[in-house]
């Protein structure tokens, strides 16, 4: 089954492709690879804004992936006030237009010598977070706030953190949809693309939660994470 609709804006997350330089690693049927779920009968395809055909996965993970330090990506509550009460205020970015415009804003450590990054954002109907120990990672022509609240220590409720090893962060989410690598570099990147029918109390309308995560190691460590929450009708 293919289907053409809007998954979560994937604009913020491609340069992280670029930088990684990552070659994809395309699962064979027969070969073991184990961070990979094996194709699945529940499994769907779409098609992304580009034209491009992706996997879904029909599964959930725990709605703790979606929370750490208070914001949660699941909340009726703009992901970007929620920060501002927590974090303090930022000044928020507006990049790309129409249905891949993105408002960012951005958090790193005030600790000399630490670089942890936290960046929160939202799309059209997606509400995402960034955590990463590069610079990089952050785009925007504004200045970065500090926050004594972002450390290297900082985690999802689940447990996620930079740090993590494959094997750590698979313990958590389960087996990933998709995998690349740059063998030169030891840099790998798991993607997650799940896809489930919700719904809300005492409402008989279902919607579709999609949700996207890509994880990204170097030495098998982890040092750059983004979890996207879709909820759409």
């Amino acid at each position: 089954m293919i289907s053409t609709r809007r998954g979560p804006n994937l604009a913020t997350f491609g340069a992280f492709l670029c930088l990684f330089g990552l070659i994809p690693v395309v699962s064979i049927r027969g070969q073991a690879q184990s961070e990979v779920a094996p194709p699945a009968k529940s499994d769907t395809y779409a098609v992304d804004e580009a034209g491009k055909k992706y996997r879904l996965q029909h599964r959930e993970v725990a709605a703790t992936n979606f929370r750490i330090s208070g914001v949660d990506l699941a909340s009726d509550e703009p992901v970007l006030l929620q920060a501002a009460k927590l974090f303090g205020k930022s000044a928020a970015v507006w990049s790309g237009d129409a249905s891949t415009a993105n408002e960012e804003a951005c958090y790193r450590s005030a600790t000399e010598n630490d670089n942890t990054y936290l960046i929160f954002g939202h799309g059209e109907v997606d509400s995402y977070f960034t955590l990463s120990s590069d610079s990089a990672a952050w785009k925007g022509n504004q200045t970065c706030e500090t926050s004594v609240k972002v450390t290297r220590a900082l985690a999802t409720e689940s447990g996620l953190q930079l740090g993590l090893s494959q094997k750590q962060l698979i313990a958590t989410l389960g087996l990933a949809t998709s995998r690349s690598q740059n063998i030169q570099k030891h840099r790998e990147r798991l993607i997650y693309r799940l896809e489930t029918q919700k719904k809300k109390d005492k409402n008989p309308e279902s919607y579709a939660l999609e949700v996207y995560i890509d994880a990204r190691f170097e030495n098998d460590l982890l040092v750059g994470l983004t979890v996207s929450w879709s909820a759409q009708r």
